[in-house]
């Protein structure tokens, strides 16, 4: 069986992570790859243990074209491959951008290429890592149904668990992923930081925090985010919640200002909860405190 024919351009951690899983698994013969740096490129060659250097002059017919470049530099990597000879009708080219929808591509499609996005929702800080990490990933699909018959199974077989989005909407859906993951990490810095403030290490303080954080993802598995809230604004607080944010303000402005909108987010979740929800009174006590206006 002849295997497709994958070209990557932008040999990043996405692309190099994506194109060695295929490659050591047997499901794409990796081909030609184009980057801005020789040496980042032969080092991505090296990763994934196939493939070559290629401008887009020298680059040769690809079943499959991964375009893993920035989201600013997508449209116009379309756009210089729709203008070679190298691009054919029904080949597949596509991208991994959360932000943006495969609708970027339009002048590949308008060639007769079919294009599509797939976004993984997971971390590519570390390519090793990434590579052993990826089986279980949720991937967000959208695109041309004859380009995802074709990434569909390439995506299963190393593990992918694909769902589809809309690609109207896929700026709040990665707007969801950025709120997660990478808010996550600065929220978890801001927790560091009042932690810092009451003299705990961090060392210390990540130790502690950490078996509360995994709590209450297991409690977020199994209930509705009303029903998993706890604290002070749960318990409906306010005198706890009004010192808080002084205390946050004391320390550091962003600090407080996240305290605050979370707080207030938290005053709607309160009040949807089924059972033990505070008062519309205590509430009302909560926002004033957060200083929201009446």
């Amino acid at each position: 069986m002849t295997l497709p024919t994958l070209n990557l351009i932008g040999p990043g951690r996405l692309g190099r992570t994506l194109a060695r899983l295929w490659q050591q698994a047997g499901l794409v013969q990796v081909q030609d790859l184009i980057g801005r740096h020789p040496d980042h490129t032969q080092q991505a060659i090296a990763f994934i243990g196939a493939g070559q250097a290629a401008s887009l002059a020298m680059l040769r017919p690809a079943t499959l074209t991964l375009l893993a470049t920035p989201d600013d530099c997508l449209a116009d990597w379309a756009e210089q491959l729709a203008a070679t000879a190298t691009l054919r009708a029904q080949d597949v080219v596509f991208h991994c951008s959360g932000a943006l929808p495969s609708s970027v591509l339009d002048s590949v499609r308008r060639r007769g290429a079919y294009v599509a996005s797939v976004h993984p929702l997971t971390s590519f800080a570390e390519p090793a890592l990434a590579v052993q990490q990826f089986a279980g990933s949720y991937c967000a699909c959208e695109g041309d149904a004859a380009a995802l018959a074709q990434l569909g199974p390439l995506f299963d077989a190393i593990g992918a668990r694909r769902f589809a989005v809309d690609p109207a909407g896929k700026t709040l859906y990665h707007a969801g992923a950025v709120l997660a993951c990478n808010d996550l990490v600065a929220l978890m810095e801001a927790a560091l930081r009042c932690m810092a403030g009451a003299g705990v290490e961090r060392s210390q303080a990540w130790a502690a925090l950490r078996p509360l954080i995994d709590g209450t993802l297991r409690n977020l598995d199994q209930l509705a985010p009303s029903a998993a809230l706890t604290g002070p604004v749960a318990r409906g607080d306010a005198a706890a919640v009004a010192r808080q944010l002084a205390a946050t303000r004391d320390l550091d402005v962003r600090t407080a200002d996240t305290y605050r909108s979370l707080g207030l987010l938290a005053c709607e979740l309160a009040a949807a909860k089924a059972e033990h929800a505070p008062s519309s009174t205590q509430l009302a006590a909560i926002r004033q405190a957060l200083g929201e206006a009446a």
